[in-house]
């Protein structure tokens, strides 16, 4: 540590980097995904995200798991930003993309086993799912956050804004 020079033990973990996109189709409906997650118990409604793979650029693990999620293809990738994580503990970074330009070739059909259901919404749905804290995870809220701040996403059906 800089400001202390006697010697500390601290801990870590290193998981490959993330990459999660506001995913848009061509008509502005946003993709959020629900499925289970055993950690919370519970079924969870997210962004389309995933790992990067040994090999691939940020942009090209976005575009497959974008893919391979929602059977959407994603043509552009616009990078919102590089995110820590969590600064405490993780080595990782998140990669956060804006998608606007997705063309849904046929409804997603997964396995039963997958447990992911596609979901198309409005802005204004996902502001509400915001609110009413059924999308809540901090990653994928500081990803819309970028997209807000970046202004992909215009808040104008919101009183005020």
């Amino acid at each position: 540590m800089p400001h202390n020079f006697e010697k500390q033990t601290f801990y870590s973990i290193k998981p490959p980097d993330y990459v999660t996109a506001f995913a848009e189709t061509k008509d502005g409906k946003v993709i959020i995904l629900k499925q289970y997650r055993p950690v919370v118990e519970d079924y969870t409604f997210e962004l389309p995200s995933g790992h990067m793979e040994k090999g691939e650029t940020p942009e090209q693990a976005m575009i497959r798991e974008l893919k391979e999620e929602t059977n959407c293809q994603g043509k552009n990738a616009i990078l919102l930003g590089e995110i820590i994580p969590d600064a405490g503990r993780l080595e990782n970074r998140l990669w956060a993309f804006y998608i606007n330009d997705l063309e849904i070739k046929q409804p997603q059909v997964l396995d039963k086993n997958d447990g992911i259901d596609v979901y198309y919404v409005s802005h204004k749905e996902l502001f509400e799912m915001i609110t009413e804290g059924q999308l809540n995870q901090a990653l994928d809220l500081s990803v819309i956050g970028l997209a807000i701040f970046k202004r992909y996403l215009k808040l104008q059906f919101i009183e005020g804004c």
